[in-house]
């Protein structure tokens, strides 16, 4: 069959291009979501081993808590417990029975201690009691314990990270331990600590390795699930275009269902399928025109450039389909403030636009502010913010009094993400205009 020429070509090419978009938006689609499982799954991976970690130290603390309330423990000297040379100037340190056994005291600490090697060897979980005053250097910090220790004294109350020990991955978790009345019965000779204050801490070490053999079988799993599915869909994919191909070749009356698909395709140009708001390209558009209408008649008009602060670590923190959920989410509050007639788009990944006709620098401001407190308010936590602990925005804010002639647009735009910079400068969250 000679291929179509004229009309049906066009078709054909269009049809062509539909494919490739197809073809583009279900890999990355199957591949956004395959991200987010394995993500997810890794997630689970931390949340097990989070709650071996404090189950353990719930353990210790359970232990400690019998032993600190009893004034300690006595127990028959060996080679593996001497007498704790920190306790020397205790009274009643050692004893005997009145079969001649001498027995030693054992405070809280140095009990935990033993338990805890032992408990190491058995079952490969590291436990450790630890401290930047320590009485014994046995317990001096490691470089991760002396900074967990520092946020403990800055108010910190518990840590967990993911870090390394002898090259091998662990769930390392600290929780803050403070002086209490009967610690300081074995410590009344340090004069270390006062009682309520920090310290030192408890921390768990729980190997990855077991949790991470346990994942990998599950990966495997999501990996030949989604390839799977990506074959059915790159199958459905070609056999709908090669029977479309068909009929554009074999009857003209395709024609009408191409020219909807125009319009869809007519219609994300002018607006942002996330969002919903108006696209870059429309916004251009308008910006040109409100320009030229200042040119003519000097009718002021002002521009806000905002970006979603720390977006990117929000992404990284929460998942590509929360991050949609927030953007989302920013460009409804946006839509809420903008007053009849003013314009808002989305202007490239997380920064947006509003144009405010017939609005002066001051009240551009005003409303800038207005928009930044209702992002903020609505507490989407961001743990990962560098600013804040929710959701924020820095806004630029520039307007068409602050020029007294300019050749182009493009110089109020300009002026406008120099001050969203400044914004940023100063620490993010705030509106900035400038002179």
């Amino acid at each position: 069959m000679n291929a179509p020429v004229g009309t049906a070509a066009n078709k054909l090419a269009t049809l062509k291009r539909i494919f490739l978009a197809a073809l583009f938006f279900w890999s990355g689609a199957l591949i956004s979501l395959l991200c987010w499982a394995v993500m997810k799954e890794e997630d689970h991976v931390l949340q097990y081993a989070q709650l071996e970690a404090k189950a353990n130290f719930n353990k210790d603390m359970a232990l400690r808590n019998w032993v600190s309330k009893r004034g300690g423990i006595y127990v028959p000297v060996s080679e593996n417990t001497p007498p704790n040379p920190y306790l020397a100037d205790m009274p009643e340190r050692d004893v005997r029975t009145a079969s001649g056994k001498q027995l030693t005291l054992m405070n809280t600490s140095y009990m935990l201690r033993q338990t805890m090697n032992e408990f190491s060897e058995l079952y490969g979980v590291k436990c450790r009691i630890t401290s930047l005053k320590p009485v014994n250097p046995d317990n001096a910090p490691d470089p991760w314990e002396t900074a967990v220790l520092e946020q403990f004294e800055r108010g910190a109350r518990e840590i967990s990270e993911v870090a390394e020990i002898g090259g091998k991955p662990y769930l390392r978790y600290m929780q803050a331990v403070y002086e209490e009345e009967s610690c300081l019965s074995c410590h009344f000779k340090q004069h270390v600590w006062k009682k309520g204050e920090v310290r030192g801490g408890i921390g768990v070490s729980v190997p990855l390795e077991p949790y991470l053999a346990i994942k990998r079988p599950t990966v495997r799993l999501l990996l030949f699930s989604y390839g799977l599915l990506w074959l059915l869909g790159v199958s459905g994919i070609v056999f709908v275009s090669r029977f479309a191909r068909r009929q554009i070749i074999r009857q003209d009356s395709i024609e009408t269902e191409l020219e909807r698909l125009n319009g869809i395709l007519i219609r994300q140009t002018r607006y942002d399928e996330l969002t919903q708001l108006h696209s870059r390209r429309a916004f251009n558009r308008r910006l040109c025109e409100e320009w030229l209408r200042w040119c003519r008649d000097r009718t002021v008009f002002s521009v806000l450039i905002g970006d979603v602060d720390f977006f990117r670590r929000y992404n990284d923190t929460c998942g590509l389909m929360t991050g949609y959920s927030c953007l989302k989410a920013v460009a409804d509050e946006l839509q809420k403030i903008a007053r009849p007639g003013d314009f808002t788009a989305r202007y490239g990944g997380e920064e947006f636009v509003l144009l405010l006709p017939n609005t002066d620098l001051n009240q551009a401001m005003s409303v800038a502010e207005k928009a930044r407190l209702a992002v903020e308010q609505l507490a989407v936590p961001h743990s990962a913010s560098g600013c804040a602990k929710v959701v924020t925005l820095s806004i630029g804010v520039a307007s068409s009094d602050q020029f007294a002639d300019t050749d182009s647009c493009n110089d109020l735009l300009d002026l406008a993400d120099k001050a969203l910079y400044e914004a940023k400068k100063k620490g993010r969250n705030r509106v900035e205009c400038l002179p």
